[in-house]
């Protein structure tokens, strides 16, 4: 670069001839050092000449990072820049040159050492960087993190070469996500530097996701869990476990993190606006109170829509990298492909007669209405559940003096990668972990045959067991026949063979593949992605109107419940009471609570009435449950659009409206004068 200028401004560098040139000079240098260095290295590789080649691929590599340092240090003095760039190389190098030659000393401990040499070199680099910049603070920190990615690179290549390949993996990702997250960010930003009030407001929520220091921790937490995850592994375990396993924990995970990080994120925000008073300064600008809410809440939105692509992509490729290692056997590869990376679609059984099962659970209820009256007319729907279910359990249950037959309907005619999907269990306390003994007939045909013997399936209690299927038994009708026959022998201690159980829902089911991985890990991630955009409405809407303790409190809670709301939903249906009105139930209600008062059981009315509550819980709590896409992503269930849409509709557009319409109404009535404190 020419000696004789001065830095100019960033205003003034599109109107300077010279800086043209030099940029330019400096691009064509670059591109000559990397085409004529590598060019030359391939030819003496071609004749043969590996170690010369070897060496100017080297030197080619030295001479890059030398002509970019001194390109990234003439951002602030261009006629000194030879000075900090000569500093940084001697830095990288020298550091890299002592590590090495303590490496290959020989001597114990003196490997440990050189590693140590070579991660203090690039701390030492990063950090001259930043004192070199002192006179630059626009370029500071963006070149600060260049080199640090650079030292992080030169640590990757030396555990490469000491073979410590487990650790140079790890580090290779966390430095890759901590550059794709750095880049996206500023990327992120300049998407949203229009000239309105909300992407302003949208802008400023990024600023402060880097400034706040619980966002840093937890996207340290994050960039760091997801590329570390797999390597903790026991590698001793099969790969279709291990991979299960690290997509349920990746995914949930960096869910949860997120989760953490827009509650802080969007109440500190808020909350800081109104408590250091610069909400006043935004809302004297043309920009409404509803605008600034909806500034807010895009600018978080836009942040996780982010951060999950990125999560989601570092988790996507350790997944490849995982299932491409070597499987336990045969079988372990085909569970990878097969039942893990695909995406099927399952069906649960239908019972040969419905009639007569319906019929049978109608007679039970009108029984007991007659016998326990009282008992029915006070929880009707719970009556009615726990009967059915008793029945499904019924029906679930082989006995040994019996033959079950379960139906399969909705089959393609010739469907793909047909499977029974298996969870038995002996119906016996003392013998639960003993084999289950049975015999399958499908379509009314014994299966499996070989030789002509009808084979007999002895399976694991309590073990999900997948059998594959012929396509050729499904007939024209979609449907398929399954019976079931109990064989188990007669336990020590027992008089007569135990029954065999296959809990209703995921005992037993049938399987066939509908789609690929990658569609069903891009459609997982979405909804990750709109339940994170929920939350970050029941934020923003808290710290409109709470301070921001209170307000992280509120958030959690509401987090906690759209978590645990199927849980929830189970453990208060015994307040439940069904009509066939919504008056109706709350006069039914009414009505027995006021009997159980005048009866003096108090704490049964109590409870009764405590019924209104749990109704108005569970009809405002979102249901997260219902959407629980990372666990049909690690069984390879696929997620169907209907349900991404419903999840989008429901927890990304109803209910973040109603939420923020609240928020507002709260906001628009709030003295913001006053501290949120």
């Amino acid at each position: 670069m020419d000696a004789s200028h001065t830095a100019p401004s960033r205003g003034d560098l599109s109107r300077q001839p010279w800086w043209r040139s030099a940029a330019s000079t400096w691009a064509a240098t670059m591109a000559g050092i990397v085409a004529i260095g590598l060019g030359s290295a391939a030819l003496l590789e071609a004749q043969g000449s590996e170690m010369v080649s070897s060496g100017v691929r080297f030197a080619t590599l030295a001479a890059t990072v030398a002509w970019a340092a001194f390109g990234l240090f003439g951002l602030v003095a261009p006629q000194a820049a030879w000075q900090p760039a000569a500093a940084y190389c001697a830095l990288v190098f020298g550091g890299a040159g002592l590590a090495e030659a303590l490496a290959r000393a020989g001597m114990p401990g003196w490997a440990t050492a050189g590693l140590l040499v070579q991660v203090g070199a690039a701390l030492a680099s990063a950090w001259w960087t930043w004192r070199a910049f002192r006179s630059g603070p626009r370029f500071r920190a963006a070149a600060t993190w260049l080199t640090a990615t650079v030292g992080a690179a030169a640590v990757v290549w030396f555990l490469v070469r000491h073979d410590r390949t487990v650790a140079a993996t790890g580090l290779a990702g966390i430095t890759a996500m901590a550059v794709g997250c750095m880049a996206g960010l500023w990327a992120l930003r300049a998407a949203l530097s229009g000239a309105t009030g909300i992407t302003g407001i949208a802008r400023t929520v990024l600023d402060e996701a880097v400034r706040m220091r619980v966002a840093v921790a937890l996207l340290v937490l994050l960039v760091v869990m997801v590329p570390t995850l797999p390597l903790l592994l026991d590698h001793s375990e099969r790969l279709a476990y291990r991979v299960q396993f690290f997509l349920s924990w990746a995914l949930g995970g960096s869910g949860f993190i997120l989760a953490l990080l827009t509650i802080f994120l969007a109440c500190g925000s808020v909350c800081g606006d109104i408590d250091s008073n610069r909400i006043h300064m935004t809302l004297s600008k043309p920009v409404s109170r509803l605008e600034y809410l909806g500034g807010k809440w895009l600018g978080i939105a836009a942040f996780n829509l982010f951060m999950v692509a990125l999560a989601g992509a570092g988790t996507y490729t350790f997944v490849k990298v995982l299932a491409a290692t070597q499987a336990s056997d045969g079988d372990d590869r085909a569970m990878v492909d097969r039942q893990v990376l695909t995406a099927r679609a399952e069906i649960q059984p239908a019972h040969e007669k419905p009639e007569e099962f319906d019929g049978a659970i109608a007679a039970a209820l009108a029984q007991l209405e007659r016998d326990e009256p009282d008992a029915f007319r006070r929880n009707p729907a719970g009556v009615r559940s726990r009967i059915r279910q008793e029945y499904m359990w019924i029906w679930h249950t082989v006995t040994p003096d019996t033959v079950s037959t379960y139906v399969f309907q909705g089959l393609p005619a010739e469907p793909v990668g047909l499977q029974l999907q298996l969870k038995p269990r002996v119906n016996n306390v003392e013998v639960d972990l003993a084999d289950v003994r049975f015999v399958l007939w499908i379509n009314d045909r014994p299966w499996p045959v070989k030789d002509g013997v009808h084979v007999e399936q002895t399976l694991p209690s309590l073990a999900v067991t997948t059998l594959d299927i012929p396509a050729d038994v499904v007939g024209d009708t979609g449907t398929l026949k399954l019976t079931v026959a109990n064989r188990n022998l007669v336990p020590a201690g027992e008089t007569q063979p135990t029954a065999i159980q296959f809990a209703p829902g995921d005992g037993m089911k049938v399987l066939h593949r509908v789609g690929g991985f990658d569609a069903n890990y891009v459609r997982c991630l979405v909804v990750v992605w709109v339940k994170l955009a929920m939350v970050a409405a029941a934020a923003v809407a808290a710290s409109t109107f709470l301070g921001f303790p209170t307000a992280i409190l509120l958030s959690l809670a509401v987090y906690f419940a759209a978590l645990g709301s199927g849980f929830l939903r189970d453990a208060l249906a015994e307040y439940n009471v069904v009509a066939d009105t919504a008056l109706g139930s709350v006069l039914t209600r009414l009505s027995e609570a006021a009997r159980l008062a005048g009866s003096l059981r108090l704490y049964e009315a109590g409870r009764m009435l405590l019924g209104f509550v749990t109704d108005g819980v569970l009809w405002m709590v979102p249901a997260f449950s219902d959407y629980d896409t990372v666990a049909k992503l690690a069984a390879g269930i696929a997620i169907t659009p209907t349900t991404v849409l419903s999840c989008l509709l429901k927890l990304g557009v109803l209910y973040p409206a109603l939420i923020g319409l609240l928020g507002w109404v709260g906001f628009e009535r709030r003295d913001l004068v006053r501290s949120s404190s």
